[in-house]
């Protein structure tokens, strides 16, 4: 089988990731990588002498043999060189999130849908066995009918000068929440704080209510000094840990003992005047195999294109996704209030 011929749009820090997992995959060979800073093209061609170095984006575009493209550019730039690069009829990979508007993420679907081009969005966490495993347990029905889910990003690291935590972390959150729970989203509540840099928010809360009850909660930050890309499932009968950084996975299962409130009351007031409950850890996983997130996801957008079938993180599904992070757009905007969504969401 020929490997398909690749061509990587940014060379920092998660384009050199994608040109060595694109690299490995057995599928793909990565024969040209652009970037607009000479420094980083110097360090691609140190780095991986045996692919092609240019600045003009346009070598890329009109290379007949180039089969498929992946963006690794800040938010902004997804949506205009998506375009460039599907009206080029090459499959695209785009980073989270697939656009920052609606209307542009809606377009790019429809010129992939046009030309019969796979488009896929690199929301990384969907295809990490570990959370795999979470979306079974769920399904299942082993923690009972599911309550609310905590997610938190937190940490310090590469904070962006270019764009906010908001559209740089909440994608991969709004992506889990809507790969675990599929049920419609019946507002989402947001508010972003600006404090190490003016006007780019590294603080953001978001709140998300569906129709039938389920609430959940994501946490996020640039500006913390502890490290967790964490998601805690509430049920009826039980809750599920997920720590989502590759190093420290681990999926944990409890079991809940919860008594019945009291019958009698004293004075009005109920006695004794708790519900006894508690959690028993029943299951702690930590082995999901060799392979990284990053890699599965790297072999399913390369065999997605040679059996010609819709990825998991499809441009199509990621939709939802960029609805609920416009709409978290708009209630920062107005202040935190609550906006209403869609059915379909």
């Amino acid at each position: 089988m020929n490997k398909l011929k690749i061509a990587v749009f940014g060379g920092g820090y998660w384009g050199k990731n994608l040109i060595k997992n694109f690299s490995n995959s057995g599928m793909g060979e990565v024969k040209i990588v652009c970037d607009l800073n000479q420094d980083v093209l110097s360090e691609i061609a140190s780095q991986f002498p045996f692919v092609e170095v240019t600045s003009d984006f346009q070598r890329i575009i009109k290379d007949t043999q180039i089969d498929c493209v992946a963006i690794a550019t800040p938010p902004s730039l997804h949506y205009p060189v998506a375009r460039e690069t599907l009206l080029a009829k090459k499959h695209t990979w785009v980073e989270k999130p697939l656009a920052m508007h609606i209307e542009e993420g809606e377009e790019l679907v429809q010129i992939a849908k046009n030309n019969k081009l796979v488009l896929f969005v690199d929301e990384t966490f969907l295809y990490d066995p570990a959370l795999r495993m979470v979306k079974d347990i769920i399904d299942s029905g082993r923690i009972g009918n599911i309550y609310h889910l905590l997610f938190q990003r937190l940490g310090m690291g590469r904070v962006r000068c270019d764009s906010n935590v908001w559209w740089n972390s909440a994608p991969h959150d709004i992506s889990i929440l809507k790969y675990l729970i599929p049920n419609t989203v019946k507002e989402i509540t947001s508010k972003n704080f600006c404090y190490l840099q003016k006007d780019i928010a590294d603080v953001a809360w978001s709140s998300l209510e569906f129709v039938d009850g389920i609430s959940a909660c994501i946490n996020l930050s640039w500006f913390y000094p502890i490290s967790t890309a964490s998601v805690t499932v509430i049920g009826s009968n039980g809750a599920i840990h997920y720590e989502g950084r590759f190093k420290a996975r681990k999926v944990s299962v409890y079991k809940f003992n919860i008594g019945s409130p009291p019958e009698k009351k004293v004075n009005g007031v109920p006695s004794p005047n708790f519900i006894p409950i508690n959690a028993q850890l029943e299951e702690e996983i930590t082995d999901f195999g060799t392979l990284t997130p990053l890699e599965i996801a790297c072999q399913h957008f390369l065999s997605c294109i040679i059996e010609n079938k819709e990825p998991l993180s499809s441009g199509a599904k990621s939709l939802k996704v960029v609805r609920l992070m416009n709409a978290g757009e708009l209630s920062n905007q107005k202040g935190g209030i609550p906006i209403k969504m869609p059915e379909e969401l």
